[in-house]
């Protein structure tokens, strides 16, 4: 299949409708053989009238277009180019819908053999990536694209990425090609038809890689690290610095060696150390020589799962490199974080045409080819995905063999060091004997991610997917497989259980959104009856494990449901609509985490922001009444190039106030006209953002700046990358955007905010204000402040619409590391005057 002609397609358009927008630029990239062999590209003057945010988007200009052919004029042209080739485009609807529409307008009709989708083949056979626009498939692969959503440029880079995808597709073993073809029959575009050539092509061989387990092949898993010969820090480190070439720096060999001492003499600790110090490197170092030394390892936990990666892909081996010492790491989580092998097997043999479960199949038998880990996390499930998933391991039941959960156990067991993320600490201590050494890093996100981790969240969305997953006898679900081998007289029954299910919902929700909670308790425990009959029924009879597993399963959301009720360990998140409200159980488990730290030799807390109002008291909800030491190690220039002004010409702060939303605009105004570049405003509820948006819609300036606003439905990444790809734009957002980003600027990086971060208040007094709402708070803008200076030479703006920084007595916990030089409160004028400075 893959000696055909493909022919490679994009386009670029002046809007998304093709009956009524245009084609301005058109691009045929011909892949033969592996190779691209040719390139077509042509402007199209069809519509020289471009809008500003296509032009930015595309760097398009209408001068671009002048003298450049009408549609009409190529049209003949790109059919005789077309003929015969595999119409192939990322996200090829699009393309094709588009490329159809405007042939058909010059009475062309267009019907190629064969149409390919690289995105559908992206999201198969490249089941890691996490994202599927071109640009990001590039970046992740090392494809150059230069000059994303231009014709030329993406569509050489989508024949690059077609010429991936067949090299992978070619080197697959035959049965998984034939389970491949299998599955993919029901699919939209010709996917059966290439995976069938291919078979017909390709030899019948094994990998000595791969074993086969069930159903499926896989990866196997490879050997372990040989024992470290004793090193200290201070000699890693200087292996470390001559191979890199970095600065030496005290203050980080000073962190690396404070850390080693904590362990070494089984001691806590909780430290601060500046943004830039290079901490990763120093807590690596005081591991690492702490396990050659003692032969006992560090369990390192970190706040997200991105870092988590980084450490061990990035850090952990720059460090081998450095050291030239085999150092081994372990990347840890839970059981259910890897792949079960039973679950998948169910999972394979449901008949089901849902495109979501073809897609969920064929990208897991791709993964198990190259995967050693199984860790799902590789695979970014998505919600409908992961909700088949869970569906399936929760009918495999809780026995079998988890052979991925197993090997990261013995991985574990034979590493120096472990690395974690806050969610799985919990897990991790649970699993694996020999730890008596925790750090902590980015431990000021800790305490909110262990509270959410102590508990469970259920909705009514999720409940009722729960109970339709079994379904009615007529339709293909779990009910329907459990009749066919059993006696149908049963069926009455059983799917009268379900009626009363699915209304005990109804009535449970109603019930929590009435804030009436011991009718919700008597619901709880109607459903817990019904729940035992349903089991008791099919207890017994033929192949009943699965059906039983997924009732059982239910059941036992119940009883946490009815436990947490009666011992008041609950929130309810309450909406108008009861199909909105959810209820959040908290768990026990805090109690079992206490007692697994009070067995710990050792513990670091690590952050670059943990110190607030001159103390670390609010860390008693982890050390509790263990003694610890605390250190900072600070940096008085961390924010010398930074800028922080407070406006003293606005309103207070009022969501209804429009002189308060005027003032923003204004504000926001004055910062595109001045410097003519992009910005970024953080809102703290989509109330203000909404109606700021709406505000922008009727100002002239506006016009020439596309405006990105997050919704409810959006996600902060997807609008983080058109902003990063933006010279000039203004992006509304909310408080997902504090953390965690990468702003991309040419010049002098600015953020404005428009309230200090404080959490939702509640209702535990002043005492908690100071315990855990502040340092909430100070973190977080440290954070945010940290946005706009990530590199020594960035210079940086955070422009705040809150005077409670100036006025309140906890503004020094706030404002520490900024120089008072560079606290600048004024009137616009002065803003005016600072922009133009910078």
């Amino acid at each position: 299949m893959f000696t055909e002609r493909f022919a490679v397609i994009d386009l670029e358009t002046t809007g998304n409708n093709k009956n009524r927008d245009n084609i301005i630029q058109l691009s045929i990239v011909f892949v033969e053989n592996f190779k691209i062999t040719d390139q077509y590209t042509t402007f199209l003057s069809d519509d020289t009238e471009i809008s500003p945010f296509i032009r930015e988007l595309t760097n398009i200009e209408p001068h671009m277009l002048k003298g450049a052919p009408k549609f009409r004029d190529v049209a003949d042209e790109v059919v005789s180019l077309l003929d015969g080739c595999v119409f192939t485009a990322h996200n090829v609807e699009f393309d094709y819908g588009f490329l159809k529409s405007a042939l058909e307008q010059r009475g062309i009709r267009y019907e190629p053999r064969y149409k390919i989708d690289t995105v559908e083949l992206s999201k198969i056979f490249m089941p890691t990536l996490e994202k599927f626009q071109l640009n990001e498939i590039a970046q992740s692969i090392g494809i150059t694209l230069s000059n994303a959503h231009r014709a030329d440029e993406d569509a050489r880079a989508t024949a690059e990425l077609l010429i991936r995808l067949q090299e992978i597709i070619t080197s697959m073993n035959t049965e998984t090609l034939k389970q491949l073809y299998h599955l993919s029959k029901p699919l939209k575009h010709n996917l059966s038809d290439i995976l069938f050539l291919t078979l017909a092509e390709s030899d019948d061989n094994l990998s000595g890689d791969l074993e086969k387990r069930g159903s499926v092949h896989m990866r196997k898993q490879q050997d372990v690290q040989e024992a470290l010969p004793p090193v200290e820090v201070g000699e890693l480190y200087s292996r470390y610095i001559d191979h890199t070439g970095n600065d030496y720096r005290e203050d980080q060999l000073m962190l690396a060696n404070r850390i080693f001492g904590a362990f070494e003499t089984k001691n806590h600790l909780a430290l601060e150390a500046y943004t830039g110090l290079g901490k990763t490197v120093a807590f690596l170092l005081a591991g690492i020589s702490y396990y050659s030394m003692y032969g006992t390892k560090t369990l390192i936990s970190t706040s997200r799962k991105i870092l988590q990666k980084q450490i061990i892909t990035e850090d952990l081996a720059t460090l081998k490199e450095a050291c030239g010492l085999d150092i081994s790491a372990a990347d840890l989580k839970g059981r259910d974080n890897y792949l079960n092998l039973e679950a998948f097997e169910l999972l394979l043999s449901l008949e089901d045409e849902n495109t979501e479960i073809i897609y969920l199949k064929m990208k897991l038998l791709v993964w198990l080819l190259d995967t050693e880990t199984g860790d799902l996390s590789e695979i970014h499930l998505k919600g409908p995905e992961r909700a088949y998933y869970r569906t399936m391991a929760i009918q495999a039941g809780e026995g079998g063999a988890h052979p991925y959960f197993e090997r990261a156990l013995d991985k574990a067991r034979n590493s120096s060091i472990i690395i974690t993320n806050h969610h799985f600490l919990p897990d991790c201590l649970d699993y694996v004997i020999g730890i008596d050494s925790v750090l902590v890093d980015e431990a000021h996100q800790l305490k909110n991610v262990l509270d959410d981790r102590m508990k469970s969240v259920y909705s009514y969305q999720g409940m009722k997917f729960f109970i339709g997953q079994i379904g009615m006898a007529s339709q293909e679900r779990l009910l329907h497989t459990y009749m066919a081998d059993n006696n149908e007289t049963a069926v009455y029954l059983l799917e009268d259980i379900l009626k009363h299910l699915n209304q005990n919902i109804d009535r449970l929700f109603g019930s929590f959104t009435a804030g009436n909670m011991e009718e919700a308790l008597l619901h709880i425990k109607g459903g817990l009856k019904y729940t035992e009959t349903f089991l008791g029924a099919i207890r017994g009879t033929n192949n009943y494990q699965i059906l039983y597993n997924h009732m059982h399963h239910y059941q036992g959301m119940l009883s946490l449901l009815k436990t947490g009720l009666e011992k008041g360990r609950y929130t309810i998140g309450r909406d108008d609509n009861f199909q909105k409200t959810k209820i959040f159980i908290r768990d026990d488990r805090q109690t079992v985490l206490e007692s697994r730290v009070k067995d710990l030799s050792s513990t670091v807390l690590l952050s670059g922001t943990l110190e607030v109002n001159g103390g670390f008291g609010h860390l008693t909800y982890w050390f509790g009444d263990l003694p610890y030491g605390s250190q900072i190690i600070s940096n008085p220039a961390l924010f010398e190039n930074t800028k922080l002004f407070i406006p003293e010409d606005i309103p207070d702060y009022d969501v209804d106030d429009d002189r308060f939303i005027l003032a923003l605009v204004d504000y926001i105004s004055v910062y595109l006209s001045e410097t003519d570049s992009k910005l970024m405003v953080l809102f703290s509820n989509y109330e203000l953002l909404d109606k700021v948006a709406e505000y922008t819609e009727d100002v002239q300036l506006f016009e020439d700046y596309p405006v990105l606003r997050q919704s409810r439905t959006s996600t902060p990444e997807k609008l983080l990358a058109q902003f990063n790809q933006l010279d000039k734009c203004l992006l509304l957002g909310t408080s997902s955007f504090n953390e965690g980003i990468n702003m991309e600027s040419a010049g002098t990086k600015c953020l404005m905010l428009t309230k200090l971060p404080f959490p939702v208040p509640t209702d535990k007094g002043f005492k908690n204000f100071y315990k855990t709402d502040l340092p909430e708070a100070v973190f977080s803008f440290r954070q945010i402040a940290g946005r706009v200076h990530r590199q020594p030479s960035d210079k940086g703006l955070v422009l705040l619409f809150d005077r409670r920084i100036l006025t309140r007595n906890y503004k020094n916990a706030f404002l520490k590391y900024f120089p008072e030089e560079n606290i600048i409160h004024g009137p616009q004028e002065t803003f005016k005057g600072l922009l133009r400075d910078l």
